[in-house]
């Protein structure tokens, strides 16, 4: 069976990197805490500062970069999507659109709460 620790264990910057992917594309590995866990490496010499470093700029760029294509490659094909459609209506949706648009960028985050 495969364990992450062990994998960590073995190839600490490769295993931080693919945390790092993982968390920004939404599975449950949160970037903060692979931050942290890198930290913790570091303090306890399992893992070079400066090497380090370079790993996770590596990966939250990735995987920033990847969202960003995504969006650009799909676009509009992702929102249309009825499993999307599931996560948001179409209603709820334009309402965002016409939020973004007025200027009330905060609506982005206040949105899901009502």
């Amino acid at each position: 069976m495969f364990e992450i620790t062990t994998f960590i264990d073995h190839f600490p910057y490769l295993g931080i990197f693919i945390l790092l992917i993982l968390g920004g594309v939404g599975l449950p590995f949160p970037e903060d805490a692979t931050l942290i866990l890198s930290g913790f490496l570091a303090a306890h010499e399992i893992i070079k500062p400066l090497p380090g470093f370079l790993v996770i700029y590596a990966g939250l760029l990735v995987s920033d970069y990847f969202l960003y294509w995504v969006g650009k490659r799909y676009g509009r094909r992702v929102v249309e999507h009825k499993n999307f459609q599931k996560l948001i209506s179409f209603e709820r949706l334009l309402a965002l659109k016409r939020n973004l648009r007025n200027g009330a960028s905060w609506s982005c985050f206040l949105e899901g709460t009502f």
